[in-house]
């Protein structure tokens, strides 16, 4: 995978909305913090626009889009928000200039898409907080972490790489595994089943997160990655928030038992509640690197190499 160069004081950095529509006092926010990082800001026409559930019209989200890639002066694309939208976008976005001219895109959730693409075509990218984290920070000591996922963030941005531990859990199950670190929301990555962008390589360490699902399509969508040869050929799993996903009794498990019993053939390690997803505890990973994950009875850490 190919890392686009890391930031550099005063470099050009853009600030787009290429799905949900968001209140326009974060994305000022979020361009306030941006700034205070020592970079240049801009925005997409549509970032702070409102078209029913969108940003824009379907022609301004891409617009946005297709001109932060194409930008050569631009140095990293940060998404304001997910929610749904992307995927009027995903089949008419040209790279032919951002392979050129490669830049850091951040963003989570719906921007599942624009990673999975990304990917496909050799490149790294950032599966971190958006425009509501940026614009109003985060509380480490609140949060329960030893670091800062907004800190974190603007140090990946500047070239360092992070580790991150966490605590063990009684699901997790141990080993050692390397391969390159791909995945995101669940249901993102279950829409893509059967399309041109259904692409998690054999091998890979691949991580999962989801908000506001049943339990019963959590087992549904994790069954068709068992069924689909997906979760066999996995070098390592690793499950992060499921927020808001009310648990069933009637499904006799909870959401991370029903996790666990899918992936209990298979023999790679595996760590449960991981710092990922719509929650407070969603730590920047850098999809697309090559990382080590290792899983024993005390600890999880998670490697770039």
């Amino acid at each position: 995978m190919i890392f686009p160069p890391f930031l550099t004081e005063n470099d050009h950095v853009r600030l787009i909305s290429p799905a949900g529509v968001i209140d326009p006092s974060l994305i000022e926010g979020a361009e306030r913090r941006l700034r205070s990082w020592g970079w240049q800001v801009t925005c997409g026409k549509a970032a702070a626009g409102s078209y029913g559930r969108y940003s824009g019209t379907v022609a301004e989200r891409l617009q946005d889009l297709q001109e932060a890639l194409d930008d050569p002066d631009c140095k990293a694309v940060f998404c304001s928000r997910g929610g749904y939208g992307t995927v009027h976008l995903i089949d008419k976005i040209d790279l032919t200039q951002f392979k050129k001219h490669p830049k850091w895109l951040i963003g989570y959730s719906d921007i599942t898409l624009l990673h999975t693409m990304l990917q496909l075509n050799g490149f790294a990218s950032i599966h971190g907080g958006m425009a509501k984290r940026l614009a109003n920070g985060d509380d480490p000591a609140g949060l329960g972490l030893s670091y800062s996922p907004l800190n974190t963030l603007h140090e990946i941005l500047d070239g360092a790489l992070p580790t991150y531990r966490t605590d063990k859990h009684l699901l997790n199950r141990v080993g050692t595994a390397q391969g390159i670190l791909r995945g995101g929301n669940l249901s993102i990555l279950y829409s893509l089943r059967g399309t041109p962008l259904d692409d998690i390589p054999e091998g890979c360490i691949l991580f999962l997160e989801d908000v506001g699902e049943k339990p019963y399509s959590v087992d549904r969508m994790l069954h068709n990655l068992k069924l689909g040869g997906i979760l066999s050929r996995l070098g390592g799993l690793i499950v992060g928030q499921f927020s808001d996903c009310e648990e069933d009794p009637l499904m006799n498990k909870t959401v991370y038992e029903l996790i666990a019993d899918i992936v209990s053939p298979y023999d790679y390690p595996v760590c449960f509640d991981f710092p990922v997803g719509h929650t407070e505890k969603n730590v920047p990973l850098i999809t697309g690197s090559l990382v080590r994950l290792s899983v024993d009875k005390q600890q999880v850490q998670l490697s770039n190499l």
